[in-house]
C-alpha cells in the first residue's frame, strides 16, 4: 500500500479540522460524564485502528522484530489493539477536559498514584525533583491526580500548530499545576530551572524523540536522539529523577512512581541519558500494550542495526 505524502499546508489544516471535531465530539459525549468520554474514546481508538492499516502492518514489524515475535501473531495484535484504543481514549479525555465538559478534579479522581511517598518527601524538604513521563495513558490525570494531593507540580508542554493558542493552560485552570512551554528551548530551560529551584516536581516526557538537537543514544533498539534536559536539569540542582510508570489503563488509570534512578558520579551526560533511557525502554519492553507505538516519532525511524557501521 503506498504512502500518500500530502504538502505540509494540508496536514495542518486537516489537523486543524480534526481537533475541532473532536472537540466538538467531545463536548457532546460529555454531556453523560466521564465515563460517557471513556466509551468514546475507546470507540475511536478502534476505528482509528481499524483505519489505518499500513501504520498496523508497519508496527506489527517492528514491535516483532524488537520482541522477537511473530509480526501476525495474536500477542503483537493485541498490543496494537490496547495501544490504540488506550491511547485515543486519553487524548478524547483530554479535548473533553479542554471543552469544559469535565473538570480537572472529576479526572483527577480517574486516576490512582501508587509509591508517591518518596517524591511527597523529597519535595517537603523544598527540594525539587525530576518526573520522567511516556506516551502512556492521560498524563493529564496522573498530573492532576498529583496536584489533588498537594504536590507542587509544573509539566513542560509541546504546542503544536494545529492546537489553539492557550490549550495546555487552558487544561489545568483552576488547579495549581504550572505550564512551561518547550519552545523556545532556551526559555523552556529556564522555566524548568526556576521550577526546580521552588521546589516544584517537573514532569518531562523523555520519549519525545527530538527530530535536531538532543542527545544520540539506543531506544528500542534505534538510534535516536533523546531529549538531554532532564538529565542536565537533574545534574545542575543535584535533584533526584523518577520514572512514572501506568501499571494499568482498566478500570481506572493506574500510575507508579519509580525508584529514583541514580546517575553516574564521574559519568558524561551521553551515559547518563543512555541509563534513563534504558529504565524506560525495559519496562517499556515488559508492558509493550501500554506504550503509544504509532506516536510519530519512533517507527519512522531505522533499527540501530540495520545502520551502516560507524568507519
Amino acid at each position: 500500500m503506498p504512502i500518500i505524502n500530502r504538502p505540509l499546508w494540508l496536514k495542518r489544516r486537516i489537523n486543524k479540522l480534526t481537533v475541532r471535531l473532536v472537540n466538538r465530539y467531545a463536548r457532546w459525549a460529555g454531556r453523560d460524564g466521564l465515563a460517557s468520554i471513556r466509551r468514546e474514546g475507546e470507540r475511536l481508538g478502534r476505528l482509528h485502528y481499524a483505519f489505518t492499516p499500513w501504520l498496523r502492518w508497519r508496527l506489527r514489524r517492528q514491535i516483532g522484530r524488537l520482541l522477537t515475535e511473530d509480526p501476525g501473531s495474536p500477542k503483537i495484535r493485541n498490543i496494537l489493539r490496547e495501544t490504540y484504543r488506550d491511547s485515543d481514549r486519553a487524548a478524547f479525555e483530554v479535548m473533553a477536559l479542554h471543552a469544559g465538559v469535565v473538570t480537572p478534579s472529576e479526572l483527577a479522581a480517574s486516576a490512582t498514584v501508587a509509591d508517591v511517598e518518596p517524591l511527597a518527601a523529597t519535595l517537603a524538604t523544598g527540594k525539587g525533583a525530576v518526573l520522567l513521563g511516556m506516551h502512556m495513558g492521560n498524563v493529564y490525570a496522573l498530573l492532576t491526580a498529583l496536584d489533588r494531593l498537594g504536590l507542587p507540580i509544573s509539566v513542560i508542554a509541546y504546542q503544536s500548530k494545529k492546537l489553539p493558542d492557550g490549550f495546555f493552560e487552558g487544561l489545568v485552570a483552576g488547579t495549581a499545576i504550572e505550564t512551561i512551554q518547550a519552545r523556545p528551548e532556551r526559555a523552556a530551560f529556564y522555566g524548568l530551572s526556576k521550577a526546580l529551584k521552588r521546589g516544584r516536581a517537573t514532569f518531562i516526557p523523555v520519549d519525545q524523540i527530538h527530530k535536531t538537537g538532543g542527545v544520540e543514544t539506543v531506544f528500542l533498539g534505534k538510534r535516536v536522539t533523546m531529549p538531554g534536559g532532564p538529565v542536565a536539569l537533574a545534574r545542575k540542582f543535584d535533584v533526584p529523577i523518577f520514572p512514572v510508570f501506568l501499571d494499568a489503563a482498566e478500570p481506572s488509570w493506574a500510575f507508579r512512581i519509580g525508584e529514583a534512578v541514580e546517575l553516574g558520579a564521574e559519568s558524561s551526560l551521553e551515559e547518563d541519558v543512555a541509563r534513563v533511557s534504558g529504565v524506560i525502554d525495559e519496562f517499556i519492553r515488559a508492558h509493550p500494550e501500554r506504550w503509544s507505538w504509532h506516536h510519530r516519532r519512533w517507527h519512522r525511524y531505522r533499527f540501530a542495526d540495520d545502520l551502516p557501521k560507524p568507519k
